[in-house]
C-alpha cells in the first residue's frame, strides 16, 4: 500500500485546509477498505475481500501489488466483470502473465473472437499445464472455424505421454464427435476409460453418446452399465431405452475449453489446493455457467482451500433437475458436518432419503452423516436401507457392509458388526480398511488374536506406509507381549500421523513396558492434546497421575 502511504505522509505536512481534509479522508476510506479486505480474506470470505480491495484500488490505482491482489481476488472469488476490468490495467504491467492471458482467452472465447484467442494464445508459457493447453485451445478455435481436420492434427495422441496423452486423446475424442466420426470418436473414448478415466462418468456418457449416433445401441448400453451406476448414467440408460438421445460429450468449442480448465482444475488440485487450480475452474464456470460438473469442481476446491462458505455458494449453481444434483447436496452436507453445522447436514441428507425417488446413495450418505455424529443405531438402520435398495452387481458393495459393520460396532452390536465386516472382507478380500477394522476389533476383544494379527498384516502388505495400519500391527505386537517389536511399529506409525491420540497412547504404552517412562509420560501428554474422547481423556490422565498399572493397562483403547 505504498500509495495509501504517501497520502499519509502528505496529509500530516498540510495545515487545516480544505485540501488536506479531502486527501486524508481519501486516505482513510482507502485505508479503511484495504484492512478490512485483509480482514476478510483472512476469513476466507473471498467476494467480500474482493470487493474491499477493489476500493483500495479506487484510491490508490497506480499500486501495482494492490491492483495484482485484487486482480487475483476478483478470479479466486469468481468476479469476472471485476476481474476483466482489471485485466487491461495489469496486461500495461505483465504482458505475458499466464493467468491474465487465460482469463483474456475465455473472454474472447465467449464473444467467438477466434483472432484474438490466437493472439493470446501466444502468451501462454511453453512449459507446465499451459504446454498441452494450448493445443488443445488451438485445436477448438479450428474447429470453431469448420477447419476439423487441421483441428485433429494439432491433437495426436501418439506424439504425447503422460497427463498430456490423457487430455489431448480426450479432445480429440470430442472433437471427432462433434465433426460426426462416432464410431472414431467412440473408440477413443474406449481408450481413455480402459485407463485412469475409467471411472470418469462423462466420459462413459460420452462414449456411450457417440455408440448411440453410430447406430450401436446395444453397444452403448453395455457401455453404461460397464461402470459405476451414478444419476448421470442411469438417466442415459432411459434416454437409451426410450430411444432419445442421450446427448453426452461435448461439440460446442466454447463448451470444449470450458471442458479443459475444469478438468485441469481438478488434476491439479488433487493433491493440495493450488491456487491455480481455482483459477482455472472458475474460468470454466465463466465459459459454461450451465455446466455443474465445472461448477462441483469449483466447490471441490474452495472445500479443500478451506473456504467452505465460498464452496456452498458454488454448489447453489447447481440446479436442482441437473443430473449432478444428488452428488452437490452430498458436498454440501459433508461441508456443513465439517463446519460443525451437523444438524443442517443431517436434516438435508434425511429430506433426500425420504424422498419418493431416493436411491441407495441417498441412504448411504445419511447413514455417514450419522455415524459422524455419534447415531451408531441409526446409521446402521440406514444402512440397511442401502443394501435393500442396492443391488448384487453394484460396485463396491463392500463398502455398505463395512460401514454398516462399523456402525453396528459402535453400537455395541458385535456379533451383527462381525457378520458385516466378513460379508465385506468376502467381497474385497484385498482390501486393507476391511482387514484392518475386522483385525483390529478382534484384537480389541481379546477374541482369536493369530486371525487378527494375520488379517492387520494383509492390511499393512496392501498399505504399508498407512500410520493408523502399523499402529494397528504394533498394537498386536504390544497385546502379545512383544514390546520391542510394539515400539518399532508404534514409532513408525507416530512418525507418520504425530497428532493421533490413539497411536501416541499406544506408543506410551510401549515405552513403558520396555522402561522408557519419561518417553512414556511424553506420549501420554501428546495423546491428550490431540484430543481423545471423554473416556481416553481419562484414561491417559490417570496413567500420567500413576503410570501404566495392572488396572489401566486392561482398560486399553
Amino acid at each position: 500500500m505504498v500509495k495509501l502511504k504517501r497520502l499519509a505522509f502528505v496529509a500530516l505536512l498540510l495545515g487545516g485546509t480544505a485540501a488536506q481534509a479531502a486527501i486524508f479522508d481519501d486516505y482513510r476510506s482507502g485505508l479503511h477498505d484495504y484492512v478490512q479486505g485483509r480482514h476478510a480474506w483472512s476469513d476466507d470470505e473471498l467476494g467480500r475481500a474482493s470487493s474491499h480491495f477493489a476500493g483500495a484500488l479506487s484510491h490508490s490505482p497506480d499500486d501495482p501489488v494492490l491492483l495484482r491482489r485484487t486482480f487475483d481476488l476478483a478470479l479466486a472469488a469468481g468476479d469476472q466483470a471485476l476481474a476483466l476490468k482489471l485485466a487491461p490495467r495489469l496486461a500495461r504491467n505483465e504482458r505475458y502473465d499466464t493467468t491474465l492471458a487465460l482469463l483474456r482467452i475465455s473472454e474472447a472465447v465467449q464473444k467467438k473472437d477466434w483472432k484474438s484467442v490466437d493472439a493470446l494464445r501466444q502468451q501462454l508459457s511453453d512449459a507446465g499445464f499451459a504446454a498441452f493447453a494450448a493445443p488443445v485451445i488451438e485445436a477448438w478455435t479450428l474447429e470453431a472455424r469448420g477447419k476439423s481436420r487441421a483441428a485433429l492434427e494439432k491433437l495426436d495422441p501418439v506424439a504425447q505421454e503422460g497427463f498430456a496423452k490423457a487430455y489431448i486423446t480426450e479432445h480429440r475424442a470430442h472433437i471427432l464427435s462433434a465433426d460426426k466420426q462416432w464410431d472414431e470418436a467412440a473408440a477413443l473414448y474406449e481408450t481413455l476409460l480402459a485407463g485412469e478415466g475409467a471411472q470418469v462418468t462423462r466420459l462413459r456418457v460420452a462414449a456411450a453418446s457417440a455408440l448411440q449416433k453410430a447406430k450401436r445401441p446395444d453397444d452403448a448400453r453395455r457401455m453404461l452399465e460397464s461402470g459405476a451406476r451414478d444419476p448421470s448414467v442411469s438417466l442415459a440408460l432411459r434416454r437409451l431405452a426410450a430411444g432419445d438421445p442421450i446427448n453426452g460429450g461435448v461439440t460446442d468449442p466454447r463448451e470444449g475449453i470450458s471442458e479443459l480448465f475444469a478438468r485441469m482444475a481438478a488434476d491439479l488440485s488433487r493433491e493440495r489446493p493450488l491456487p491455480i487450480a481455482l483459477v482455472l475452474a472458475r474460468l470454466s464456470t465463466f465459459l459454461a455457467p450451465a455446466n455443474g460438473d465445472a461448477w462441483l469442481i469449483t466447490a471441490d476446491v474452495l472445500t479443500r482451500s478451506g473456504q467452505y462458505d465460498a464452496a456452498i455458494a458454488a454448489l447453489d449453481h447447481i440446479e436442482p433437475t441437473d443430473t449432478l444434483a444428488s452428488l452437490a447436496r452430498a458436498r454440501r452436507a459433508g461441508i456443513l458436518l465439517e463446519t460443525d453445522r451437523a444438524p443442517q447436514s443431517v436434516a438435508l441428507l434425511e429430506a433426500a432419503a425420504k424422498a419418493d425417488d431416493a436411491a441407495w446413495e441417498d441412504w448411504s450418505r445419511l447413514g455417514e452423516a450419522y455415524q459422524r455424529t455419534d447415531r451408531f443405531a441409526e446409521s446402521a438402520r440406514a444402512y440397511d436401507r442401502a443394501l435393500t435398495l442396492a443391488k448384487a452387481d453394484t460396485p463396491d458393495l463392500w463398502t455398505l457392509y463395512f460401514s454398516r459393520g462399523a456402525a453396528h460396532e459402535r453400537a455395541g452390536d458385535w456379533p451383527q458388526a462381525e457378520a458385516d465386516l466378513r460379508q465385506a472382507l468376502k467381497l474385497a478380500p484385498k482390501e486393507a480398511a476391511v482387514l484392518n477394522y475386522l483385525g483390529y476389533a478382534l484384537l480389541d476383544r481379546g477374541e482369536r488374536l493369530p486371525e487378527a494379527q494375520a488379517l492387520i498384516e494383509a492390511a499393512v502388505e496392501q498399505r504399508p506406509d498407512d500410520g493408523h495400519i502399523i499402529d494397528s500391527l504394533g498394537w498386536a505386537h504390544y497385546v502379545a507381549g512383544r514390546y520391542d517389536k510394539a515400539v518399532e511399529l508404534l514409532e513408525r506409525a507416530v512418525a507418520d500421523v504425530p497428532d493421533d491420540a490413539t497411536i501416541n497412547e499406544h506408543l506410551g504404552d510401549a515405552y513403558w513396558k520396555v522402561g522408557r517412562r519419561t518417553e512414556a509420560r511424553y506420549r501420554w501428554r501428546a495423546s491428550l492434546e490431540g484430543g481423545p474422547d471423554e473416556a481416553g481423556q481419562k484414561r491417559v490422565a490417570a496413567k500420567l497421575d500413576f503410570g501404566l498399572t495392572s488396572a489401566l493397562a486392561s482398560r486399553q483403547p
